[in-house]
């Protein structure tokens, strides 16, 4: 047994899923996005190493905001991308989008639009970037506890803020406009 606490990788993977369950998920929900009715959307463990969330949301002007979450066991992140999508023709609902494939959305061109939360978004150096969806350092169990914490408070306050990302989305990038299924219009 050595002198500091160290969870282990399971525990830090099923921990970082909870806490987006909890937190994130509920705060997203909040704020009108759904789980995606693409044929093939994600919600939940993909395989042994991996989680996955597609949420999205229909705004004014038939514009798809995209939430997708990843969860990955080697690492201690939890990854959040938002992208935004002028759909043609015009939708009314989200139903519309029932079992068409989704798949085009995660492929360039229309991926490079992507932007990954607290990171993609930073203004500054860099080095000074500080807050992020990741556990940070701990040296006892209490400290390891105390980590989840302030990372699920992090993300509930960040997706209950969704809106100030979008800002932030639209400063860097223009939304593409798709057909229903990703497909780039001219």
């Amino acid at each position: 047994m050595g002198l500091f606490y160290k969870a282990p990788r399971k525990r830090i993977f099923e921990q970082r899923n909870e806490i987006f369950i909890k937190y994130g998920v509920p705060a997203l929900k909040k704020n009108g996005f759904e789980e995606s009715p693409y044929k093939g959307m994600r919600f939940g463990k993909l395989d042994a190493g991996t989680y996955a969330f597609d949420l999205c949301r229909l705004t004014e002007g038939s514009h798809l905001e995209t939430i997708t979450t990843y969860i990955s066991k080697g690492d201690r992140w939890i990854k959040i991308y938002l992208n935004i999508f002028i759909l043609k023709p015009t939708l009314k609902t989200l139903s519309q989008l029932n079992g068409l494939d989704q798949m085009q959305f995660f492929l360039p061109p229309n991926s490079i639009s992507e932007m990954r939360l607290r990171s993609d978004d930073f203004k500054g150096m860099p080095l000074f970037n500080t807050v992020k969806y990741k556990i940070k350092r701990y040296y006892s169990e209490r400290g390891f506890q105390k980590r989840l914490k302030r990372l699920g408070e992090l993300i509930e306050r960040d997706l209950n803020n969704i809106d100030r990302f979008k800002e932030r989305w639209y400063e860097l990038h223009e939304p593409l406009m798709t057909d229903w299924e990703g497909h780039k219009l001219d």
